[in-house]
């Protein structure tokens, strides 16, 4: 692991919740091919949509800035809040957003194409021909929703599609940046599962320009870091967690995605969840590097402070 700082001050800026937040929702950031059929393209285009929380308070900018996208095998999930039936609860993205604009971010939960949309997977590719992909936890929730297993290619699809979508709002979000108050130098991104896995391609395989990715319980496949991100490569800080019992697909990549952001140079910072599965609160119990405990919510705060360089946008504006 390369090293992250151990934690800041308590009492420093973007730490503590001291905010109100505003909330705007259902902001157009681009528009999505759906219906796709492969020679022939799209059927029809759909809007794509975000939610903004932004920290009211004595107005001063640039802020950092936190896009998250929700869970879901690439099936369900929401930009707002989320529960999945039979399942254990994990904290909605936009809990996060309103969490995290509370402590001086400016925060964007955003809206993604799904597989049942049969997505258009656009014509920036990141994955290499033939990929092969996991599809076991995506099958497991076909089948909960009555549909039949997915082909390889509606997989490569939907994952290049939600990239897509990822790194259309993170230019979404860099082209709007005076109108939002958001430094673009000090913008990460960041999700659960599906929405994880979605940042860290956005991030590594699509180089959105991003200065931080947080993913929760997700992964970016070997291939794909093997072609995208090699020695020497400009990259992001990396904060991945896992929950102990995770699903094995998560929990299989994590060593393959360590071993790989050190030996390339990519400062990262991994946290396994004691005694969690795939859904975790964000006021679950984790160890910082030196061994003192917090809550998962914290572990990013802390993280994200480091990573983005907050001590110093502080002394900057002062």
């Amino acid at each position: 692991m390369i090293a992250i700082s151990s934690r800041p001050p308590a009492d420093a800026l973007y730490l503590d919740k001291v905010h109100d937040v505003a909330f705007t929702p259902d902001i157009t950031y681009g528009v999505g091919g759906i219906g796709y059929v492969a020679g022939q393209g799209p059927a029809r285009y759909r809007d794509l949509k975000l939610d903004v929380y932004r920290p009211v308070g004595d107005g001063k900018a640039p802020r950092p800035a936190l896009i998250l996208a929700f869970g879901g095998a690439f099936h369900r999930g929401a930009k707002g809040v989320e529960v999945f039936e039979g399942e254990n609860p994990s904290t909605a993205m936009a809990e996060y957003c309103r969490e995290f604009a509370r402590r001086g971010y400016v925060c964007f939960s955003i809206d993604y194409r799904l597989m049942q949309e049969a997505p258009d997977p656009g014509v920036t590719p990141f994955l290499l021909p033939g990929q092969p992909q996991n599809t076991d936890r995506i099958d497991f929730v076909r089948n909960i929703l009555g549909l039949p297993p997915c082909t390889p290619q509606m997989m490569a699809d939907t994952l290049e599609a939600a990239t897509d979508d990822m790194t259309k709002a993170i230019n979404f979000v860099r082209n709007r940046s005076q109108a939002y108050g958001v430094d673009v130098t000090r913008i990460a991104c960041g999700g659960f599962s599906a929405g994880a896995a979605t940042a860290l391609n956005a991030a590594f395989a699509e180089r959105a320009p991003v200065a931080a990715v947080v993913a929760l319980s997700g992964r970016i496949a070997g291939p794909t870091m093997d072609y995208h991100l090699t020695d020497g490569a400009i990259a992001p800080a990396a904060l991945v967690f896992h929950g102990e019992r995770d699903l094995p697909v998560i929990r299989d990549g994590i060593g393959e995605m360590r071993a790989h952001f050190d030996r390339v140079g990519v400062a990262n910072q991994f946290v396994q969840v004691a005694g969690a599965d795939h859904f975790y609160q964000r006021n679950a119990m984790v160890l910082r590097v030196d061994g003192s405990a917090c809550d998962v919510e914290t572990m990013i705060a802390e993280f994200l402070h480091d990573r983005l360089h907050l001590a110093d946008a502080v002394k900057a504006a002062a």
